[in-house]
């Protein structure tokens, strides 16, 4: 059993992270027993199922947290603690910060990227849509820090079974928020709108709500430089509530549709607070 067969398992646990789960609604989703799924998923992920689920709701509070005005009680209730009490010990132990100090000193958590400009400050502006629900087939990765090498070569192995198809629409998504999980364990999906006969690739839906549309000109490999004009002009600008939700990049003009990397455009998708 690989990747692929626990799949199904780690997006479930991604949408009911904050629920209780038991192991025989893991055990029906994976047609494997507990143990074995465990097995596999620390090779894999080198932490256990309940850790992982851990990490997912505090990592989610952290965002909410920076990215919201909720209430802390709200915030620990919504990702599943029983008690402030509680939530407030387990976020202290992970991230060596109460929750009120990560809100508080939230610049803290940009301020390292922010600062690491390889070009000039320049205004970057955003768009609100509303975006329906769509169903999409992806194939999923470990990547320490969203390497590029990596997610690239993930794309080569799409490649090999779509052909480069310029009626697809091609997504990505930032599953994690690498300034809050640990580098070694963030994760990206490789998304498309075309069902495919390969077993690799799962379906889950994306979008149904509001987003802050930006826009990223030219090669991938200068994406992160307009991150952190977003996140500048978020932290000091703007009055919008980010939800904790994946970012989602939409490859809107790539090199299926177009031969020079300086034409490349990618819609960054972040996802508003719901009210």
């Amino acid at each position: 059993m690989g990747l692929e067969k626990i799949q199904h398992i780690i997006k479930y646990i991604e949408e009911h992270y904050h629920q209780n789960i038991s192991i025989q609604k893991l055990e029906h989703i994976s047609n494997y027993s507990y143990r074995n799924v465990q097995r596999v998923f620390k090779a894999i992920f080198r932490e256990s199922l309940g850790a992982f689920q851990k990490r997912l709701k505090l990592e989610n509070a952290y965002k909410k947290l920076i990215y919201t005005s909720d209430t802390i009680t709200d915030i620990s209730y919504a990702v599943g603690f029983d008690s402030l009490q509680s939530f407030s010990k387990a976020f202290k132990k992970q991230f060596k910060v109460s929750p009120i100090q990560a809100r508080t000193e939230k610049l803290t958590v940009f301020e390292n990227f922010i600062n690491n400009h390889s070009e000039e400050d320049r205004n970057i502006n955003y768009e609100l849509v509303f975006l329906k629900e769509m169903k999409v087939f992806y194939i999923g990765i470990q990547t320490k820090n969203y390497n590029g090498i990596e997610i690239e070569s993930l794309w080569d192995k799409i490649d090999t079974v779509t052909g480069k198809d310029k009626e697809t629409a091609y997504f990505g998504i930032i599953v994690d928020q690498p300034l809050i999980t640990n580098k070694l364990k963030c994760r990206y999906e490789a998304c498309i709108d075309k069902e495919l006969p390969s077993k690799e690739f799962l379906s889950t839906h994306i979008f149904g709500g509001r987003y802050a549309k930006y826009i990223h000109k030219g090669s991938y490999g200068s994406i992160e430089d307009t991150y952190r004009q977003i996140y500048k002009d978020w932290l000091f600008n703007s009055i919008l509530e980010f939800d904790s939700s994946p970012i989602i990049e939409h490859y809107r003009r790539n090199n299926y549709n177009t031969e020079n990397m300086n034409d490349y455009i990618t819609e960054i998708l972040i996802p508003i607070k719901k009210k």
